[in-house]
């Protein structure tokens, strides 16, 4: 117990137990947040699937690929055109036939009727009843409790459908649909030889357990016509800001862990330089250095224990506050692995250095000790390079990427080489310059310029701190902008398909009569792609990707205009005007993927024949718009009149739904769909993230200031003892003040350049990573200025300690 007061009476023992306190916290926080996080991605991205694995094919799965026992659940879902028949009308659907079983994940949104207020539903539709899309009910003309005759069985209406948790994100490829029971499907009697069937095997339970069946599926060889698809292989952030919070916590986790790691450099190179005293007088009185190191670590290590203690404790708690806020239900997402990587590196990152500087001190002369003892010695090069490899190990384990694993090693790699190596002509510069400036001032670069291996690491210090600290804020800022604008007050909520030239009057005056915002309209036609460059396009295309292969295996829908749309960007070429002919745009993902390139041809099959167009332009597409956006946009006048019909969008302000029900009589084979949902959910989503944004920024601004504390803790040991030699060799107080201040203005000075220049040099990639290639300036970027004026004016508090009498300095 004794041992661990005078522990905890050092101060440079308390800098160095809040650095591990404040890095466990911050940790704790970033690594929990993105924890929770990713389960969320998961439980979206199985949503999406239907379950965690999907298995998919022409034909019904065989028995042996069920899963068996207790520990999986699976469902059974088909789906097939076919027309279902209401009195005298027709109607072409997407029948979707479910067992008892489904849904497995995700909601199934029903509502009462047509324009009711959806529920949610952990069941499908019973024998006899169907369940029906809007579009249904508005073409046919039909209610809730009316009938609908689908092949040989006739089936009741029982709820109307706002969304499936499975259901395909394509607006252009979708018939109304109409959801059955399994069991009405054989007495239907629409199953027959040459139907074109889509059956998925959907799967769910245990990571582990979903995990070993995928194993034994593929294994035992899956039909040509059966695929496989997993949350692994699905795992896509199909949201824009959950894409880009996932990133921003990736890169928050990787600096968080650097910064505390410098942190801590510089505050057990404090505890470093008070041990020195006593390990010269272990050492004097013969101890072994087994003995010297083992006196110095041990207590010490356990006098730590409270203070990652606190900071798990504190860390868990921010996140615990967090899920509140956000409305996140459930217990933690993080695993064991998550809360040992937590537990075991801020202690083992203190470990690295206690060692590295206890063998220092067990082996260095017992002269240089008592030189050491009044000054603060960096970490040596092993320190270093076992950091390093430990911060590898962790970013390894955080990221499960070799990408971002590059990331770091790369930024260790700048942060402990490049900056103080870039600082270093630099610092012989201002030596160079010191001889011609007032005694002030020389004497406040001559502390800087004199100790470089100590000036070194701590400017570099400063400089990715203050970088950190603004970068933190300017990309939340930009993020929760940006995030905002993707869904402005006013962005559509229904959007009309297959609308004639005769409808567009009565279409333009229905807007007009119910306040309707409308969004631009576009001539459409239908067309599978076939060749490319005169080459059948299977033959053409040597990898393909998942977009790609979905691309060849459907209808795509064609539009032309000369308007480039808000949403698209060019990305190579050129934009088509008026005057170009047969030309066409093509979206950047699609075509890397088909391997088309400007100047290619390609060839169309639709309604009218063959088509063929020149690539002009490739664009980029943000499809999270909530506009309509086409993977390839002709030249006006390219496509065949007679094959165009319209598609558009508009904002409808909030009303009685037969104002909706009054425009399709009008226009009777016009298709609605209502995206109310979608936007509802994508504004939760926009909300939840904006708060994670908000607290990811203030950990990583916590972990910048840590360090920025640590920094300048470590210079007023060095302070103290050249005061002392200053008062001795007669220096008044007022010269040391204006050293003080001069020396605090030059380490801020340098370290805001420094870290003005490190920011706009990140902005480049993290523009790429999580704005398109764009990150507007803000005023963040003025931070670094600021923070060196506040270390200026800390410069002048620190001046007062000149006041002190030189055997106080001296003994401090």
């Amino acid at each position: 117990m004794g041992s661990l007061q005078r522990c905890w009476r050092d101060g440079a023992f308390r800098i160095l137990a809040l650095s591990v306190g404040l890095a466990a916290l911050a940790l704790a926080s970033v690594i929990l947040l993105r924890a929770e996080l990713d389960q969320r991605v998961d439980q979206r991205t199985a949503a999406s699937l239907g379950g965690a694995l999907v298995l998919e094919g022409s034909r019904a799965p065989d028995d042996g690929q069920r899963p068996v026992g207790n520990e999986l659940s699976s469902s059974l879902v088909l789906e097939f055109p076919t027309v279902v028949v209401a009195g005298d009308d027709t109607l072409l659907v997407s029948a979707k036939a479910v067992d008892a079983d489904y849904p497995l994940r995700g909601e199934l949104q029903v509502a009462p009727d047509r324009f009711g207020a959806a529920g949610p539903r952990d069941h499908g539709p019973r024998p006899g009843n169907a369940w029906v899309a809007d579009g249904v009910i508005d073409r046919l003309g039909k209610a809730v409790g009316d009938t609908l005759t689908l092949g040989e069985t006739d089936l009741t209406i029982t709820g109307v459908i706002r969304s499936e948790p499975d259901q395909g994100t394509a607006f252009y490829s979708v018939n109304p649909r109409v959801m059955m029971h399994a069991d009405d499907v054989a007495a239907s009697g629409v199953i027959g030889p040459g139907s074109r069937l889509d059956y998925r095997l959907l799967v769910d339970g245990p990571a582990a357990a979903v995990a070993a069946h995928r194993r034994q599926l593929e294994s035992a060889s899956l039909r040509p016509d059966q695929s496989l698809e997993g949350v692994d292989d699905a795992r896509v952030r199909s949201f824009g800001p959950l894409q880009q919070l996932t990133l921003y916590v990736s890169v928050g986790v990787l600096l968080v862990v650097v910064l505390c790691a410098a942190a801590l450099t510089m505050a057990s190179a404090q505890r470093a330089a008070r041990q020195a005293r006593l390990a010269a007088l272990l050492r004097t009185f013969g101890a072994p250095r087994r003995r010297v190191l083992r006196r110095l670590l041990t207590g010490e290590a356990i006098a730590l224990l409270p203070a990652v203690a606190a900071g798990l404790l504190l860390g868990s708690l921010v996140v615990v506050i967090a899920r509140q806020a956000l409305g996140w239900q459930g217990p933690l997402a993080a695993g064991p692995a998550d809360w040992l990587l937590i537990a075991a590196l801020p202690p083992g990152l203190w470990l690295v250095f206690g060692v590295t500087q206890g063998l220092a001190l067990a082996r260095a002369p017992i002269t240089r000790l008592l030189q050491r003892s009044g000054g603060v010695q960096p970490v040596g090069a092993g320190g270093l390079v076992a950091a390093a490899a430990l911060l590898a190990l962790a970013a390894a384990w955080l990221s499960g990427s070799a990408q971002e694993l590059a990331w770091l090693i790369g930024l260790l790699l700048v942060l402990a080489i490049g900056l103080p190596a870039a600082l270093w002509p630099l610092l012989k510069g201002l030596d160079w310059l010191s001889p011609r400036l007032p005694l002030a001032s020389r004497l406040a670069l001559r502390r800087l310029t004199r100790r470089p291996a100590l000036a070194l690491p701590l400017l570099a210090a400063l400089m990715a701190a203050m970088a950190v600290l603004a970068l933190s804020g300017h990309v939340g800022t930009r993020l929760l902008a940006d995030w905002r604008a993707s869904l402005p007050e006013r962005a559509p909520n229904y959007f009309l398909l297959n609308v004639f030239d005769a409808d567009l009057p009565a279409l333009d005056a229905w807007l007009d009569d119910h306040d309707a915002l409308a969004k631009p309209r576009y001539p459409v036609t239908r067309a599978r792609l076939t060749e490319i460059n005169d080459q059948p396009v299977r033959q053409a295309v040597t990898k393909e990707s998942r977009q790609a292969g979905n691309a060849l295996n459907r209808d795509l829908v064609l539009t032309e205009t000369d308007r480039l749309p808000p949403s698209n960007q060019v990305s190579a070429g050129r934009w088509h005007g008026e005057d170009d002919t047969t030309g066409v745009s093509v979206e950047t993902e699609l075509a890397q993927g088909l391997g088309i390139s400007l100047g290619d041809d390609v060839t169309f099959v639709g309604p009218s024949g063959e088509l063929t167009a020149t690539v002009t332009s490739l664009r980029t597409v943000d499809w999270e718009s909530f506009e309509p956006n086409f993977y390839f946009i002709f030249t006006p006048g390219t496509l065949p009149a007679a094959d165009l019909s319209w598609l558009t969008s508009f904002w409808l302000p909030p009303g009685d739904g037969g104002r909706l029900a009054g425009l399709l009589k009008q226009m009777p084979q016009a298709t609605l769909l209502d995206v109310n949902t979608l936007l509802d959910r994508a504004q939760a989503i926009i909300n939840q993230a904006s708060r994670a944004s908000a607290l990811l920024a203030a950990l990583l601004m916590a972990a910048a200031l840590l360090v920025l504390a640590a920094a300048l803790m470590s210079l007023r040991t060095i302070r103290d003892r050249d005061n002392a030699m200053l008062r001795v060799l007669g220096a008044d107080a007022a010269l040391l003040r204006r050293i003080a201040w001069r020396e605090a203005l030059a380490w801020g000075g340098l370290a805001a350049i420094g870290a003005s220049l490190l920011m706009t040099a990140a902005l480049w990639p993290l523009g790429h990573l999580l704005f398109d290639g764009r990150l507007p300036w803000s005023i963040w970027q003025l931070l670094p200025a600021a923070a060196a004026l506040g270390i200026a004016l800390g410069g002048l508090r620190l001046g007062r300690g000149g006041d002190d009498g030189p055997m106080r300095l001296l003994a401090s």
